[in-house]
């Protein structure tokens, strides 16, 4: 599994990309963006489940992304998206690296990418820390190398089809997935995915969320087996409310129950947006596994500067 329970979860990022990608070369049918961001931010509280030594956990990042794309010819593009991340202490990691061909007929694409599920996950993965839990097991989760994917959208792109096929290089550990999203008109989106392993893991995600205005609110479930022996729930709730063009307010709520063993984490995030492409916030957990050991409670405060580019 890539995460058991909210304790493994609790800190997981926000996965999509920034919006503040500048094209450095357009001509002759090839384009190239590059963008980022640079994100100062530390928790105050927690250390990953564990209580601070120290004043501060610091949590910063950086990341650059190229995204690139060739017309080939009539109704055939190539296409090519690479982002990496770095942190302080000099920790380097490739996230995503993936390149494809887009056609009439769909997207066509390998590399280390998303999974199908993963637009069933980000419904309620909104919350610059605390959110984004329903990525249980490694076939259903972001950011997952050796994985081909197909996506195409149907009906003046209201309906968001994904499929995948992920491979390894470990025995029995192969997965393929297959989800859709549909957006009604009205501001309703209804998705679900379903997501198999060689390894005796499965894994249905279902997702609803409704936009009326300034506020969003989204429920995500899901549930399958992680082994053999063991089968999962896990539900994530989000809202979120536009105060004014630059302040909102987020909430979460998640709860885990695997195989018995159960956690809740309930979160909100203050967020201030100058413009587009910077913004602070501050968040606050509270991480609650007494149906594990009644001596076992963990909070979080996270505090940030983010600069998109």
């Amino acid at each position: 599994m890539k995460k058991t329970l909210l304790s493994t979860a609790i800190l997981a990022g926000l996965v999509s990309a920034t919006a503040q990608a500048a094209t450095v070369y357009d001509a002759d049918g090839t384009s190239l963006d590059v963008g980022g961001r640079v994100e100062v931010r530390g928790d105050f509280l927690g250390n990953g489940g564990e209580k601070l030594d120290g004043s501060m956990q610091d949590m910063s990042r950086a990341r650059i992304h190229l995204d690139g794309e060739t017309e080939i010819s009539e109704g055939l593009t190539g296409f090519g998206f690479t982002e990496v991340e770095y942190k302080p202490d000099g920790d380097f990691s490739t996230r995503y690296l993936f390149a494809g061909l887009g056609t009439q007929l769909g997207d066509f694409s390998y590399g280390k990418q998303d999974t199908a599920n993963v637009q069933i996950s980000n419904m309620t993965d909104i919350a610059s820390v605390h959110s984004g839990i329903q990525q249980i097991i490694n076939g259903a989760s972001d950011k997952q190398k050796g994985a081909f994917v197909y996506s195409e959208g149907f009906f003046d792109d209201a309906l968001a089809v994904n499929l995948d096929y992920v491979t390894s290089d470990a025995a029995d550990s192969d997965s393929y997935g297959a989800s859709a999203l549909y957006s009604f008109d009205f501001g309703l989106d209804l998705g679900g995915s379903y997501t198999n392993a060689d390894n005796d893991q499965n894994q249905a995600t279902f997702g609803a969320a409704y936009t009326l205005n300034d506020l969003y609110v989204a429920v995500t479930y899901a549930m399958g087996d992680a082994s053999k022996t063991e089968d999962f729930t896990s539900l994530e709730a989000a809202v979120q409310y536009q105060f004014t063009e630059k302040f909102r307010l987020i909430g979460i709520l998640g709860n885990q129950d695997l195989d018995g063993s159960k956690a809740n984490a309930y979160a909100l995030e203050a967020q201030y947006r100058f413009n587009s492409a910077l913004r602070t916030f501050v968040s606050y957990a509270y991480l609650d596994q007494d149906e594990i050991d009644p001596n076992i409670t963990e909070d979080s405060l996270v505090a940030g500067l983010r600069y998109d580019f």
